[in-house]
């Protein structure tokens, strides 16, 4: 298939150290930094000999070992909440289709390839520097459109462009870029960014129907036989 480009970035809608567990490691560590200070200090450093270095010594491997040990829990929480996150993940992709009752027909489909619902689907596709009106568009997605409330998962939102004669032939329509904004259920804010080439469906069965070429064949028999 043809060239696209696609950015796919997610930001959280608020509480995201609280969930992977930061903030708690943060305060256990402090908390055993804290200690650790108060061992040393209250054992007068300078003072120490050596029978009460190896007294003290088990203190400070066991808050060695227990701050460790949080920060290996931690990360194991951290893990488990993104695995947890990506099994509910929207992503959605804009890509180029073809109806199913006209293939010469070419339509650009935003569909939910993820494991979760889209909502508050913003849709954005930048005009390409081209005479659109020469191009007969069924629908010109060029417009902004209202935001789509949700599309679930394995569906897709499908806009019939035009047909592919009127798309493709010597002179395409020239790439243009699209933009997604979206959310998941549980408020993370997503963005895809895609450049789509029309060329990619060139002998797809959509630059021409057999009934056009028929019409083809008789208009040139008509010039020629005037």
């Amino acid at each position: 298939m043809g060239k696209y480009s696609i950015r796919h970035d997610k930001s959280e809608a608020g509480g995201g150290y609280l969930a992977d567990g930061k903030v708690a490691l943060g305060l256990t560590i402090g908390l055993l930094s804290a200690v650790l200070l108060i061992v040393l200090l209250g054992g007068k450093l300078a003072d120490l000999d050596f029978n009460s270095l190896v007294d003290i010594t088990p203190i400070l491997i066991s808050i060695l070992v227990a701050g460790a040990s949080t920060f290996l829990a931690a990360r194991a929480l951290s893990e488990q909440g993104q695995a947890r996150e990506a099994a509910t993940d929207p992503v959605l992709v804009a890509h180029f289709g073809q109806r199913e009752d006209a293939r010469d027909v070419i339509t650009l489909n935003v569909t939910n390839v993820g494991a979760g619902a889209a909502i508050k689907v913003e849709l954005d596709v930048e005009e390409p520097d081209d005479d659109l009106m020469k191009r007969d568009l069924f629908v010109n997605v060029f417009v902004k459109h209202h935001i789509f409330s949700v599309i679930p998962q394995n569906r897709s939102v499908q806009f019939s462009l035009g047909f592919g004669w009127d798309l493709l032939g010597e002179n395409p329509l020239p790439p243009f870029s699209v933009t997604l904004r979206y959310e998941d259920l549980a408020g993370g804010r997503y963005r895809s960014d895609f450049t789509l080439d029309v060329r990619e469906m060139e002998k797809l069965s959509a630059e021409k129907s057999p009934e056009m070429r028929m019409v083809d064949a008789l208009e040139k028999i008509a010039k020629n036989s005037g």
